[in-house]
């Protein structure tokens, strides 16, 4: 039976732009090789109540929270469940069944945090297995902002154990992961390592069996000639139960003298038989004695613990692809940030350029009233990009300016 993936990381509002950046496919190049662009019109939402993440979000939590204080600048902001399966688990649902199935697991979540709680949920379809992104709100009864009172370890540990019973109630096999596991997770390459390991074992397995079968290979004899044997027949008297006069008669009857008999050339052949069957089992023994035998028994005993090392692995292998993922797009999502941020550098210093230019009518003016811009930023936000982009403009303007009036 296939296992339920729900798992659970945290969002602040930094990571909101770009996780809604993600989920909602708002840019065209994802650095994440799952994602197949042309599979995107599939996705869908089954709750939408926010196209900007971290406005929305930020605006709903502001304006339903019982208390006047203003929310933490590090505060989680939203704890996003990804729901899944492995893809044997969705290969064998229709898409009907694949939507019902996402459905049932946001309506276990609504009941047991909040309906309203849930700002996003958007399932993908565009990737190599199907899941949900689900954001919820960290509310708890009070109204009261904690993602260390609502998601805690005994919430936690409750999902994980009521989540696929509730949805084996709606008649879908799925089950829990393994409870108190200890294994750990293996690195990609670690793990490719391991399975490479494998098959050599496995190789090398092979080759030990086709020496052995070298040295067993002409132990047959051949059924055509089959040995004619008859066993040897003695004349006995017995008595016959007869009596005559006191007298008991007896009568002579055949009996096996427990020998056997066979011609010259069939015994000429067993007599050979036994040979090669003596020298074969000298060879047997010799084998059994080995190094060669002894590395065989303990090969077979390491890959078999391989082997149960390997299926306990890859849970834990597909978990981490995911994490890996994720943290892709989570990159992704700076990157964007990073270029908006950027952006908003450029326009801030057109935009006070073109300001000043239409309030200063001399160089002399215009310098000292953006230098004092400059300055004022300095001191505010220190050696940041924005400062640099502005001094940088700035004897960049200046110089220009200079040019235009030695002409």
């Amino acid at each position: 039976m296939s296992m339920i993936v729900a798992r659970i990381q945290k969002m602040k509002a930094e990571n909101l732009v770009g996780i809604g950046n993600h989920n909602q496919r708002k840019t065209k190049n994802h650095s994440n090789p799952d994602i197949d662009t042309s599979l995107s019109k599939l996705n869908y939402d089954l709750v939408d109540r926010t196209q900007n993440y971290k406005t929305d979000i930020e605006n709903f939590i502001n304006e339903n929270k019982s208390t006047t204080r203003a929310v933490r600048k590090d505060a989680v902001l939203v704890n996003e469940w990804i729901i899944s399966s492995d893809k044997d688990f969705f290969d064998n649902l229709t898409e009907s069944e694949i939507e019902n199935f996402f459905e049932r697991s946001k309506d276990y979540f609504a009941e047991k945090f909040g309906e309203k709680n849930i700002r996003y949920s958007t399932v993908h379809l565009d990737e190599s297995t199907p899941h949900m992104h689900m954001g919820i709100v960290p509310f708890d009864d009070e109204n009261k902002l904690s993602a260390k009172r609502v998601f805690n370890r005994q919430a936690l540990r409750d999902v994980q154990e009521e989540l696929p019973k509730y949805l084996q109630d709606f008649q879908f096999e799925i089950e829990r992961g393994q409870k108190g596991s200890d294994r750990k997770n293996l690195t990609v390459p670690e793990f490719k390592k391991l399975k490479e390991k494998e098959k050599e074992i496995e190789r090398e397995i092979d080759r030990k069996k086709n020496e052995l079968k070298a040295y067993t290979k002409e132990t047959k004899i051949d059924k055509k000639n089959d040995i004619k044997v008859k066993r040897e027949m003695e004349d006995v008297k017995v008595p016959s139960g007869e009596k005559f006069l006191g007298h008991e008669f007896t009568k002579t009857v055949k009996k096996k003298t427990g020998n056997l008999i066979i011609s010259e050339e069939d015994f000429l052949k067993l007599d050979s038989a036994l040979k090669i069957g003596r020298e074969k089992e000298e060879q047997l023994n010799k084998i059994l004695d080995s190094d060669v035998h002894k590395e065989n028994r303990e090969l077979k005993a390491t890959v078999k613990d391989l082997k149960t090392k390997s299926n306990e692995v890859i849970d834990d292998y597909n978990s981490l692809v995911k994490d890996y993922n994720s943290l892709i797009d989570e990159n992704k999502g700076l990157r964007a940030t990073i270029g908006n941020l950027r952006e908003e550098i450029r326009l801030i210093y057109n935009s006070t350029k073109e300001f000043l230019k239409e309030r200063t009518s001399d160089l002399q003016a215009f310098k000292s009233t953006f230098k004092e811009l400059v300055n004022r930023i300095s001191d505010n936000v220190g050696k940041t990009n924005l400062e640099n982009n502005f001094q940088k403009e700035y004897k960049k303007e200046t110089r220009k300016q200079s040019r235009g009036m030695s002409r």
